[in-house]
Formats: C-alpha cells, structure tokens, sequence
C-alpha cells in the first residue's frame, strides 16, 4: 500500500497515504476525498510553500522545516538549490539513507527501465472509475492496488488531479528529474516516466535487500 495509507481497499480514502517531494524524509497531506482536490485536515498549521535558494533550498532547512514545501528553483528544477544545474542524487539512491522514509526493512522503490514498475511488466489499463484508480499484478499471485492519489504543484505547493492521474516517485534519478510511475484516467500507464523533483507524489516502498 501506500506510504502513509492505513488501507489498500479500493475506493477507500484511506489508501491514498502521503505525498513527498524527492529527496526528503518528511510528508504532505495528501487528498481527504478519492475525487476531488480537498486537502486533508490536520491539527497542524501548514505554512505556504517558499521558493527555493541558497537558504531555503538547502537539507538543513528541509531537516528544520519539516511541513515548509520548497518550490522549484528555475535553475536545476529541483527544491534543492545548488546554484547551478547540477543536482544530488545521494538524497534517495538504491539502497537505503537517511533521507528515506519508508520504515526500516524498505526503501522508495527503484524506477525506470530497471525499475520495478518495468520488471513487473507495468501496461495500459482499464481505469477504475468506481474506485478511481487501478489494479496491477505484481506477481502471479498478487494484484496491487494504484489509487490515483494526484499530486502537490512544484509552483505553488497545491494539490491537483486527485481521481483523475496516479503519480508514485521512485528513487531513481533520470538526469536532472526522477523516474516515476504514472497512470491516467484513461488507462495509459507509463511506468518509466519523469518529473521535476520539486513535486510531491505517493511513495509505495519496496523490500531492502
């Protein structure tokens, strides 16, 4: 299921879980409803999104400012401001750090064509209208459930196209961006696609072996 998601049932609110920005340990809410862009409540004051540079674009500030979204700086595309656009990729790798936030025995699963959304043989589908999202096996004798859990803006930190796109990060980096496993609500799945890092999507942990 997915990280932060206290159910896999189809259709249950419950099974979207959290979204994260790449790189970092720390959550965002996702959606209190499987169709519709409503935030989730929390007892917390979540601060509006800052953009990203030296100060706020740095691990320090990320570690210190737990529920702060950093915006995408226009140089390397990242919340991670290196003032050029070379990026980092130890934050998440294919193996487990510090920045991980799966629990202990699991790490953020890898992606692309080596991924295990590819391995797995990840295809178009019939999209799941009832339940919003969609089923895929995983193994002969596993279907895992994708709800389409949208995703936070890397521009203005917000949340968009709950029911309607599933977008799951991996820990894998693709040049300046990181593989992710995407999904729509007509059915097309790219299993080895790529995003910005700034953005914030679901995390479904894998076995660290």
């Amino acid at each position: 299921r997915n990280l932060g998601a206290t159910s896999a049932t189809p259709g249950d609110v419950e099974a979207l879980g959290l979204l994260y920005q790449w790189g970092r340990k720390d959550p965002f809410l996702g959606s209190a409803s499987v169709d519709s862009d409503k935030p989730a409540a929390s007892t917390l004051v979540w601060p509006s999104g800052v953009e990203s540079d030296y100060t706020t674009g740095s691990i320090g500030y990320s570690l210190s400012h737990p529920t702060t979204f950093i915006l995408r700086n226009e140089i390397n595309g990242d919340w991670q401001f290196t003032g050029t656009s070379s990026v980092d990729d130890s934050r998440w790798k294919d193996g487990k750090t510090i920045y991980d936030p799966c629990p202990a025995g699991w790490r953020v699963a890898d992606g692309g064509k080596e991924g295990i959304w590819e391995q797995a043989g990840f295809t178009d589908t019939t999209y799941d209208y009832d339940h919003w999202g969609m089923s895929q096996m995983v193994s002969p004798e596993i279907m895992a459930w994708y709800p389409a859990t949208g995703y936070r803006s890397d521009v203005d930190a917000a949340l968009y196209s709950v029911s309607r796109y599933g977008y799951y990060w991996s820990a894998t980096p693709s040049d300046y961006n990181a593989y992710s496993l995407y999904f729509s609500g007509n059915g097309s799945v790219n299993s080895a696609d790529y995003y910005n890092r700034a953005y914030a999507f679901a995390v479904r942990c894998q076995k660290d072996m």
